[in-house]
Parts: structure tokens; sequence; C-alpha cells
């Protein structure tokens, strides 16, 4: 079950947003839920183990990109004071809040690892997301660093991300099954 209690898809031209130069971009303010359960499969939600097998750390999800081809712009900011300066928050500490179970995990920024294919992106790496293209069909993973991982049992993941003073929120419960409580790093989707 997906809820949506406010969710924009926001496309712009983050290069204009960069250099502070006239901003465009076109807003939909709904993606009907039929869409959002595509995008988030119903096994969707899974432990990796990084360090040690059997040993979860980390928890994540994938989604399907089904709406159009997405590429990550080529320039993007190498620094972290870029980086907020280009989503137009004080401090990338501010961009997202995680919650699981409406319990806050305690993000961290650097936590966080995004998988496309066989690239991973970390705040570290974030150029190597430069010129990424993520096709209609394709899969992100997400992880974020949580030593145990999730129990077995249904979750609501809720994420809060803040972009240039637009707060969108996006809850996703989804059952983490036995078979995908412990998967081998990198995780396969």
């Amino acid at each position: 079950m997906i809820h949506v209690h406010t969710f924009h898809v926001n496309i712009v031209n983050l290069q204009n947003r960069y250099t502070n130069a006239k901003k465009s971009g076109f807003y939909m303010s709904i993606i009907p839920k039929y869409i959002l359960k595509r995008m988030v499969p119903e096994n969707a939600l899974f432990n990796t183990c990084k360090e040690t097998p059997g040993v979860p750390d980390a928890f994540g999800f994938y989604f399907i990109n089904v709406l159009a081809p997405l590429t990550i712009p080529s320039d993007l900011p190498n620094t972290p004071e870029e980086l907020a300066r280009m989503a137009e928050v004080d401090d990338l500490s501010n961009l997202f809040n995680l919650t699981v179970d409406g319990q806050d995990i305690g993000f961290d920024i650097n936590k966080l690892e995004m998988r496309v294919e066989d690239t991973s992106v970390t705040l570290a790496n974030v150029t190597a997301a430069a010129g990424l293209m993520i096709p209609v069909g394709g899969k992100v993973i997400i992880m974020h660093d949580y030593p145990g991982g999730l129990s077995v049992g249904e979750h609501e993941i809720t994420v809060k991300i803040n972009i240039g003073g637009s707060l969108q929120e996006i809850s996703i419960k989804r059952e983490l099954n036995e078979d995908r409580a412990a998967l081998p790093y990198p995780p396969e989707m």
C-alpha cells in the first residue's frame, strides 16, 4: 500500500538552478497510486550484508522507472556545499528525512547509497552519477546503513524530501520477507 501525502515531481534544468539563472520547469501535482504501485513493487524491501555475509548492516528498497527515461545531468557539482546550493538547502543533512514505522532512524546522507545497474553513488562519489540514464523499466536501488537491518514483517518507510523549500513526502508499506532479510552485497534486483 502506498500513501502519497504530498508528492510533486519537479523536472527542471538543474544547471539553471545551480547557476541561479532563470528557473524553468514542469510540475506534476499527483502521480496516480496505480503508477506508484508499479514503481515500488511488493518485493522491493530488503536488507543487505555489506561487511559480513549473513549479518545485515543496511536496508533498502528499489523502484522501477515507469514514467519516462531520466538522465542525471552531466555537470553535477562535486562538493557537498555545491550540491546543497543546487538543491536550495543550507545543508545536505536537511535534504532528506527518513522514518521507519514512524520512528526517525537518524538519517545520515553519508550512509546513503544509490545503485543504478553497476554504478554505486554515494555522497563521496556523487559525480559517478553524472550523465547516467535510467531507462523506462530501469531499476534504482536505494540503501541506508542500518546495523542489524529491519526485522522480517511489514514496515512503513516514509521519505521526506526538501528541495528549494518545497517539502514532498512519500510513504510506502511493504513486507520484508525472510528470503530478502540478508541479501549479499550488492543486492541484485
